[in-house]
Parts: C-alpha cells; structure tokens; sequence
C-alpha cells in the first residue's frame, strides 16, 4: 500500500494534518478461457438439480410447519380441556369436602 494526499479516510470525515492515508494497488483479474460447452452443460445440469433440491426442500419445510402448527394448535386444546377437567376435579373435592363437614 501506498500513501494517498487529499483523500478522506472515511465518506465526511477529513483526518487531521499529518495523517497518512493508504491505498491498494488494483490488481487485474486474470483472463479466463471460456467454458467448453460439455463442462458448461454439466453445470447446468448441476445448477437445475439445485434449483429441484431447492423446491423439494421448501416444499417439505411448507409441510413441516403446516404439522407443527396443527400439534400446537391440538396442543393448545388438550392443555385447555386438561386445564377444565382439573377446575371440574377441585370443584368436585371442594363439594365433597363440604358434604362431609356437614355430617
């Protein structure tokens, strides 16, 4: 890296006198040979298979979490009718318990 006179080390923010700024060396990207028609098919091929992987894989999570909001949902309503049959239950001992005091 080299210094840079003039130019801000940060977007809005000028540094102060004596601050030395660097800069990187571009480097040209090196040309490519291009592609061979059966090495570019097989990538596309690769790239399709992808693309189905992907779809298959959404697809399953759509269902996944369809299941998992149906058992939370049935969840939700065993928990409630658990939580109404122990109320039922006390009551009951509550009225037995009054019966029993009364003899």
């Amino acid at each position: 890296m080299r210094p840079v006179a003039g130019a801000p080390a940060r977007p809005g923010h000028w540094p102060g006198p004596g601050t030395i700024l660097y800069s990187c060396p571009i480097t040209p990207i090196p040309k490519r040979e291009p592609m061979e028609d059966a090495d570019l098919q097989l990538l596309t091929a690769k790239f399709d298979q992808l693309l189905q992987k992907l779809e298959q894989l959404k697809a399953e999570n759509r269902l996944l979490r369809a299941n998992e909001k149906s058992w939370r949902e049935e969840r939700a309503h065993l928990i409630e009718k658990n939580e109404m049959a122990r109320h039922k239950v006390e009551a009951m001992i509550l009225r037995l318990k009054a019966l029993e005091q009364d003899t």
